[in-house]
């Protein structure tokens, strides 16, 4: 009898082993399909701007189609660092995306040099199918990534809007007029060499000393977007603006390697289809602001703003291309971005 009550005792115990063990692993396999993931996202600028608006759709499409599983948080005006610091952090893994300039990439990928050439794109239909996402410009800089063992990669490409020059002297209407002019640019070699072809003194400052520097005289010539000119409220110190239009902003939007590394492949493959779109946004709201707010900065707060001799500025620079390509070791790059009209 006692050997059948211990049978009967042991056959009990191994149901509900059983029985516990595999709602564990019920259990666990829930936890893994509901498993969420907050992520941050910097961005130098502050609104309005492209960067803003593509971080925003971005944020809301993948949070709407993982069904709220990936959040992503937006860190804009420099929150988290300049444009250097957050490519470091992007690097390491502190920060997940990053949209930003591409010449403050260049340190990192030599080959984003050539979008600092003034006067590269025909027009924005050119830009357009220069930065697709399926076209050969792309998929080169982001071959680019894998072979350097970059530990980020590229999402999307994105215009910004057209960039103009400004300063606290008075109307730029001519290459002539900024000789001896100290001047602030990005970290773009190729683009210091371009502006010095103008006469300019180059300095290159992060995006968020621009004010203070124009302000204390540091340099009192700079070159943007419309829209960071208007979001950085750089029109306090510099009241003059010449629609050089010299370059079509081209933006990176960038992944941590080892965040997308993290994802579940159902999530990689949404997060990557959405920065596609989100950059085809950034281009189109990039066109708008230069238009709407143009206007507002004229009528509101007394910006001057005067259309120089185009064809003066661009018989300065087109015949640098080729030299600058050559010495750089992108002339097929070039070539590429020609084939492209």
């Amino acid at each position: 009898m006692k050997t059948a009550n211990a049978l009967v005792t042991l056959v009990f115990l191994l149901v509900f082993l059983v029985c516990s063990t595999g709602v564990a692993f019920a259990g666990g396999a829930a936890e893994d399909e509901q498993e969420t993931f907050q992520l941050r996202l910097a961005t130098v600028v502050s609104p309005p701007h492209p960067w803003i608006d593509m971080a925003e759709f971005f944020a809301e499409e993948v949070e709407a189609q993982t069904d709220g599983n990936v959040t992503v948080r937006i860190h804009h005006s420099g929150a988290l660092g300049d444009d250097e610091t957050t490519l470091d952090e992007l690097r390491i893994g502190s920060i997940d995306f990053v949209i930003g300039g591409v010449s403050n990439a260049v340190a990192f990928l030599p080959e984003y040099a050539i979008t600092g050439f003034s006067y590269l794109f025909e027009d924005l239909d050119h830009f357009r199918r220069v930065s697709a996402g399926d076209s050969p410009f792309f998929e080169y800089l982001a071959e680019k990534h894998e072979e350097r063992n970059l530990p980020f990669q590229l999402l999307a490409l994105a215009g910004g809007g057209t960039r103009v020059t400004s300063t606290n002297l008075g109307p730029i209407e001519h290459p002539d007029d900024l000789d001896g002019v100290n001047m602030r640019l990005p970290g773009n070699p190729l683009e210091l060499r371009i502006w010095e072809a103008f006469g300019a003194i180059p300095t290159s400052l992060p995006w968020g000393e621009i004010y203070t520097a124009v302000q204390t005289g540091v340099v009192n010539a700079f070159e943007s977007t419309i829209s960071g000119f208007y979001g950085s409220r750089l029109f306090e110190v510099a009241p003059y603006q010449s629609l050089t239009n010299h370059q079509i902003m081209i933006s990176h939007f960038t992944a941590s390697d080892r965040m997308m590394d993290s994802l579940p492949a159902e999530y990689r493959a949404i997060v990557e289809a959405v920065a596609l779109e989100a950059g085809r946004l950034g281009t189109d709201r990039g066109a708008v602001y230069d238009q709407e707010l143009l206007v507002e900065m004229e009528e509101e707060f007394g910006l001057t703003v005067v259309t120089p001799d185009i064809d003066a500025f661009v018989s300065v620079v087109k015949p640098l291309h080729d030299e600058l390509a050559a010495d750089a070791g992108l002339t097929d790059l070039l070539q590429m971005v020609r084939d492209m009209q």
